[in-house]
């Protein structure tokens, strides 16, 4: 090769890397060349003489001595390593891509590096990112589910419609109950209906009033059936937005108290604890007497649950400190200590309520003992969530909750990697620092996007 082009390539050589080293026969920096700020950080003066494995992190040092005897094999070929170099023991590690060239006629192995850390604080930028998408993403989804599961809880029916359109926005299964419709049914249609001619003659009434006032419009109006339902409506804006908030009772249920002793407590197919706030039972169905092996109810009342829920009094006292009127407690994993002196494996949903001025907590609780076990089943499915995760604590073994976790988090950085590259695969790839080959074996392995994508 002429000088000409041996120069030519040592200029482009130069404009690429931001470090050059040349090592000896005894694998010791002897010549250095560096552009840029990498030459700052590390010194001609305290690389000239180093061995090339000094420079290298203590925990790349294996990768680096690989990468060298790899060069030296095969002569006139380069060999790829990543490594973080530094001058010192007391100095930052800067990671660098580095390439290793031999040649056999003068016994030197010449090594080009680039700085990765401009790369390094992209993927810093995506994790920073990542993050604030998650705590958004579940802030919003607790902030659904808690809305919904409220929705669910009241005991009277509830809806929401768009005042522009009329439809129905909103709707718990108590509203739709009694309108006399399908759970379901009333989502999407327009509002009323189920009314009579009268009921819908005072309906709109009502919605004419509660949108010249802030206060509740409240009435009385007759569904097709006959009923009589005690309603209140109010009005609310919300920027180019104006939502109607419909409140329906039955006038003949309206002031009745919590049924302790009616057909549908007596008759659940799951057990009903009554409590107060401290924990003391005050009524108990026949399904959880049932399965606590208890006679009679009256052996029940009077006594604190903690005399059969729980592994120890502990579990009680954290169901009641996690209950609060807008926070029900749902899927807690306990046990249920019989008088037989058998345990069951339970899982328990709870709810605070007032009644009278008197502060209640009821108990949904359900005898999981025979469910088949989730790694019984002929598939395994990805929790989606920490709180599924959370919430098989006692069932699961920690190992394999965490490798669960560690899959959860490598698919939601995958998605949200996607969702920033607006779904282009090879950026997303380089965001997360993966070849475009392992981005499509994780789309596969997590059931992301379209699995019959191919690598381009």
């Amino acid at each position: 090769m002429s000088t000409s082009a041996t120069k030519s390539l040592e200029a482009l050589l130069a404009s690429l890397a931001d470090l050059q080293l040349t090592l000896n026969d005894n694998h010791a920096v002897q010549a250095v060349h560096a552009e840029g700020i990498l030459g700052r950080h590390l010194p001609r003066e305290e690389l000239i003489g180093r061995p090339w494995l000094e420079l290298v992190r203590e925990s790349d040092k294996d990768h680096a001595e690989e990468a060298l005897r790899a060069a030296q094999a095969d002569s006139g070929t380069a060999h790829r390593v990543d490594v973080a170099l530094s001058s010192g023991p007391d100095e930052e590690p800067i990671p660098a891509t580095c390439w290793l060239c031999a040649c056999m006629e003068t016994q030197t192995v010449a090594v080009a590096c680039v700085d990765l850390r401009g790369e390094t604080s992209l993927r810093q930028q995506l994790v920073n990112a990542q993050r604030t998408l998650e705590q958004d993403y579940w802030s919003n989804r607790r902030l659904e589910a808690r809305y919904r599961r409220m929705l669910e809880m009241v005991a009277e029916g509830f809806l929401v419609v768009d005042d522009l359109s009329g439809r129905v926005l909103e709707a718990n299964s108590v509203a739709a109950n009694l309108l006399s419709l399908e759970e379901g049914a009333l989502v999407g249609r327009v509002f009323p209906v189920g009314l009579d001619n009268e009921g819908t003659r005072a309906l709109t009434e009502l919605q004419r009033e509660a949108r010249s006032t802030t206060a509740v419009a409240q009435g009385q109006i007759t569904t097709s059936q006959g009923d009589a339902l005690s309603i209140g409506v109010t009005c609310l804006r919300q920027g180019n937005e104006t939502r109607l908030l419909i409140r329906l009772a039955s006038v003949s249920d309206s002031q009745t108290d919590l049924g302790m002793g009616d057909d549908s407590f007596e008759t659940s197919p799951d057990g009903i604890l009554i409590t107060d706030a401290d924990g003391v039972v005050i009524a108990a169905n026949a399904a959880y007497l049932d399965m606590a092996c208890i006679q009679d109810a009256q052996q029940a009342t009077g006594r604190r649950a903690d005399r059969w829920l729980g592994r120890s009094i502990v579990d009680l006292d954290v169901l009641l400190g996690n209950i609060q009127p807008d926070r029900p407690l749902q899927l807690f994993s306990s046990v249920l200590r019989t008088e037989l002196g058998t345990q069951l494996d339970i899982e328990l949903s709870a709810v605070q309520t007032n009644r009278s001025g008197r502060s209640l907590i009821l108990m949904f609780i359900r005898d999981v003992s025979r469910r088949i076990d989730s790694e019984e089943g002929t598939e395994v499915h990805l929790p989606r969530s920490i709180e599924q995760i959370t919430g098989r604590v006692g069932r699961v073994p920690l190992k394999q909750l965490v490798r669960e976790s560690t899959d959860v988090i490598e698919a939601l950085c995958i998605e949200a990697a996607l969702k920033l590259t607006q779904d282009n695969r090879a950026a997303a790839a380089e965001l997360l620092g993966l070849s475009r080959q392992s981005l499509y074996t994780k789309l596969r392995r997590f059931d992301i996007g379209d699995s019959e994508d191919n690598v381009a």
